[in-house]
Parts: C-alpha cells; structure tokens; sequence
C-alpha cells in the first residue's frame, strides 16, 4: 500500500497559510483538493480553494472559522512547520505525483481482481486504460506571455516548422498537418476514404511511426489494397490469386522498403478511445488512422451523444499525446448532394472539434475522377482538389487543372 506523503501535505497548506498571496495561484494551477489524501489536509486545502476563488484573504485566522476548533492544532503545526514558500512548486508536485501513483496502484488492485475473476476481457482492457488515465497530465506550458509569443514566433521564423506531408503535393500547399490535429476524411460509401488514407499513411510511415487502427476491415483484406498501392499491381489480381511472374517480381524486389516501413495496423474492431490510446502509447505512434470513427465503441444514449462523446476524446487525445489522428466518417443522406461538412454523419461536435475536414467526392459517369473538398481548414484555404484513382491499383494522383477558380469557397485549388 502506498502511503500518503505526509509532508509535502502539510508544507503546501503551511505554505499557503504563510504567503497566500505568492503560493496559492502556483499551487492552484497543479493541485485539486482530492490530490490530498490525509483528510484533514484535504479539507484545509479545499477551504483555502474556496476563499481564493471568492478572492479573499487566507490565513489561519480566516481559514479557521470555516474548519471548526478541531482544527486549530494541524492548522497551526502547518503554519509553524512550513520551509521557504520559494520551494511551494516543488511541494505541489510531489502532492500531486504522489495521488497520481496511489490512484494508479488502487486501479492496477481493481484489475487484478478482475483478471483473477475471470471479468469479460473487453472490462480488464477499460480497466487497464484507466491505470494510464492516473498518468494522463498536461506537462506543457499553458501560459505565454505578451514576450515569450513573440520570441516564439521570431524563433520559428528562423526555423521553420516541418509539417506532414500526406504524399499528395497540392493537398500539402494548403494541409499543415501538424501532431496534435485531429484530421477528418469523410465520404459516401465507394468513395475511396480507406484507400485514400492508406495511401496516406504509406508515405508518412516512411518517416513516422503510424498505426491504422481498422474497424471494420480485417489486416489481412488492409494489406492487400496497401501491397497493390505499393508495388503498383491489380487488386482483382490479388484477390483472384493470379499474379503475373512480373508482378511477383515488383513485390519480391519491394520487400525489403516495405517491411522498413513504420506503421502497424490494428484489428480495432469494438475498441474504445481508451483502448486506442493505450495502443498508441504502446507502439509510440506519432500518427494514427480511425477508419472510421462512429465505430469506435462509446458511451451514450444516442448515435448524436456516442459520436459527439467519440470527437471530444479524438480530440483531446491529439493535443494532450501530441499525436496527429485522421479519423475516417461517413456522410449522412443528405451528404448524397451536399459536399459540405454539415454532411457529416451523427454529430455536429465533428465539425466543431475537427482543425480540417476533408470530403471525398466522385461521379459515377466518371470512376476514375474523384474531388478532395477542403470545407474547413483552421491554417489555410478552403476548395476543391481535382484527383485522378485507379481503382484496381488503389492509388490517387494530383490532377492538372488547366484552369483554376481563385476566389470563393468553391475554389479548384
């Protein structure tokens, strides 16, 4: 059993009682009230909390009226017992790192209880994802000031940031992927949404490490369509078993590039957010693929809640991992004659959570042509990209454009 830190408590609330001015805002930014656990110190940190917030002041005078007699003793050998309050940072943290490590090991003791009893494995994975949750806090800074913003923007002026490229040369002139955005490719059904993104994610895994998290495919029926990208042979082939002595010849003579290749597809079929991140963390992911989003598993007690619920943690899970996501969606009915992002199936939150979205559009007079429209794009322009497939091979192709609109939304880029 992992015990309180007793002292790193009791300094805390000795400091704050000392200099509430200079130590509260410090501790308040890294510290809730439940971080504390012996309880008399829980509850002197909370009434300190509630005065801060009403902007009063804080001492042992003020802070004693609101705990009762019982707690004079431990508020004054608090006040009495402080070190410096220049090292009030320092105690914070190990207030805080210390409930982290007793949260985890209270869960790791639930799921092992679980494992011993023979609980649905689906429920030991959720378990296991909440042990990683005890560790899930935002060490970035959060607070720049009016200086540090413009030193920042003259320091990436002179080193410009490198941003991902997705392979496809006039998608990345308006696309600044970078990790931490939550990326949606949407689609109708046979619009090539998977066969876009594994193209994707073949070129980016050259120099990232990639997971393609598949839903609703299995690895083997995603390895087909990645190996007849790749080496530029007939899918039908693949599946008809009749590759040509010269096609054999392509993969043999790929092999050693392809298997160089940094990217792992997971079977993620019923997984939730957690289960995903958990992966993720395990094989350091830079980039990953959810093909496609409103399957992964979520509470709720709708399609509208589920996938609003599904958006908010992709999102979160992208800035707070520093993990590039493209989520795949599929377009509701009206999205049959509406190539906007409101066309998005189930939730309005994947349009508002999403830092670009871009919808796969196709004729069926013209199976080779498709149209990448960029409807939101938080860094750059919005409008249309003219995209040559071949189906049989899976691959996309930059289409030249021999006259380009250059205003509007609906501008060809």
């Amino acid at each position: 059993m992992i015990k309180a830190n007793f002292e790193a408590e009791q300094a805390v609330c000795g400091d704050i009682l000392m200099d509430s001015a200079k130590v509260m805002p410090i501790v308040a930014s890294v510290l809730s009230s439940d971080d504390f656990q012996v309880p008399k110190f829980r509850m002197i940190y909370a009434t300190c909390e509630n005065l801060f917030r009403d902007n009063r002041p804080i001492d042992a005078v003020t802070v004693l009226p609101q705990l009762g007699s019982e707690y004079r003793q431990i508020v004054m050998e608090a006040a009495t017992a402080a070190p410096t309050i220049s090292n009030c940072q320092e105690y914070a943290r190990q207030v805080r790192d210390r409930a982290q490590r007793i949260s985890a090991y209270n869960k790791a003791a639930d799921l092992m209880f679980m494992l011993d009893n023979d609980v649905e494995f689906e429920q030991c994975q959720s378990a296991a994802g909440e042990i990683l949750k005890c560790f899930d806090i935002d060490e970035s800074k959060n607070t720049v000031s009016a200086e540090e913003g413009l030193l920042n923007f003259c320091d990436r002026q002179d080193h410009p940031k490198k941003y991902i490229s997705t392979g496809l040369s006039k998608l990345d002139k308006y696309l600044f992927l970078s990790k931490g955005d939550f990326i949606i490719v949407g689609g109708r059904p046979s619009s090539g949404k998977t066969a876009f993104t594994l193209q994707m994610m073949l070129h980016m895994a050259r120099e990232y490490n990639v997971a393609y998290f598949s839903l609703e495919t299995k690895p083997d029926k995603v390895f087909d369509r990645l190996i007849s990208n790749y080496d530029s042979v007939s899918l039908s082939s693949i599946k008809r078993n009749t590759l040509t002595d010269d096609e054999w010849t392509g993969i043999v003579n790929s092999y050693s590039d392809f298997k160089n290749l940094k990217f792992h597809v997971v079977q993620a079929a019923g997984w939730t957010v957690e289960q995903i991140k958990s992966k993720v963390l395990q094989l350091k992911a830079e980039i990953i693929f959810a093909d496609y989003l409103t399957l992964i598993k979520s509470e709720g007690k709708s399609l509208y809640e589920k996938a609003t619920n599904i958006s908010n943690d992709l999102h979160t899970m992208a800035q707070r991992n520093n993990v590039a996501i493209v989520a795949l969606s599929q377009l509701n009915r009206d999205g049959k004659n509406s190539l906007d992002m409101t066309a998005l199936r189930d939730s309005g939150a994947i349009e508002q959570d999403a830092d670009a979205i871009m919808l796969l559009a196709y004729n069926d007079q013209k199976p080779n042509k498709r149209e990448l429209v960029i409807s939101k794009n938080k860094e750059g322009r919005c409008g249309r990209l003219k995209l040559d497939f071949n189906g049989d091979k899976q691959q996309f192709a930059d289409q030249e454009n021999r006259y380009e609109v250059t205003i509007g939304k609906d501008a060809v880029l």
